[in-house]
This record gives structure tokens, sequence and C-alpha cells, in this order.
């Protein structure tokens, strides 16, 4: 049931804005994980560009009779 109470998120919310309100280092406790998320992802990205951009300096060598 307490799923669809709106109080229970109303309450949730409240405190989390209460908390960044007083100690704006809470802000960054919460966004953390979307933040390394975020960084893994560009890492991922740039490792995949890196790789692709390599691959495009060395063309595969055609062996055999054209």
């Amino acid at each position: 049931m307490a799923a669809r109470s709106p109080s229970l998120w109303v309450l949730i919310n409240a405190i989390v804005l209460t908390a960044i309100m007083v100690h704006p280092g809470f802000a960054a406790l919460f966004t953390l994980p979307l933040q390394l998320g975020l960084l893994f992802a560009l890492r991922w990205m740039a490792r995949r560009e890196g790789r692709l951009e390599e691959a495009a300096l060395h063309p595969p060598v055609k062996r055999g009779y054209a």
C-alpha cells in the first residue's frame, strides 16, 4: 500500500530536499551513482572510438588475386 500512497513519496522528497538544503554535500552523495555511470559510459565510448580510429589507420591487407 505504501507504493500507492503519495504521502510517503512527498515525505521522502521533503527529507531529501531538506538534507540538500541543510548540507549541499548530500546532493553529491545522491547523484554519485549517476555520475559514476556516466563516467564509465564516456570511458567506454572513448575506448571504442579509439579502437575504431586505430583500425581505420591500418586497413586490412587483401591477399590473393583481385
